[in-house]
């Protein structure tokens, strides 16, 4: 049986890059930081299943560099750049032509 596999898509949380509509509200720094924390929950919640199930998470990313992703989240995540939009992503992980 193939193991299931869950992509997350994020951006590298620079400031002026990320949140940007709350940026007036937060600054730019304040919305980096809160996307930060979100982007941080959510691959948690995402390598948590693989706890209870057999199950591959990758993080595919805008911004920043490879070097700053393994800087934020470390060198145990799968993560490549976001070169290609969803449809591509799903068709090379189930070898479907769109």
């Amino acid at each position: 049986m193939m193991p299931e596999k869950l992509i997350v898509f994020t951006r590298y949380p620079e400031p002026g890059t990320t949140k940007t509509r709350l940026i007036p509200v937060l600054g730019k720094t304040g919305a980096a930081n809160l996307h930060r924390l979100m982007a941080q929950r959510t691959i948690a919640c995402a390598l948590s299943l693989q706890k209870s199930r057999r199950l591959s998470v990758e993080i595919h990313r805008s911004g920043g560099s490879q070097q700053l992703m393994q800087e934020w989240l470390g060198n145990d995540i799968i993560c490549q750049s976001q070169l290609h939009r969803l449809h591509h992503c799903l068709a090379q992980i189930f070898s479907v032509q769109f």
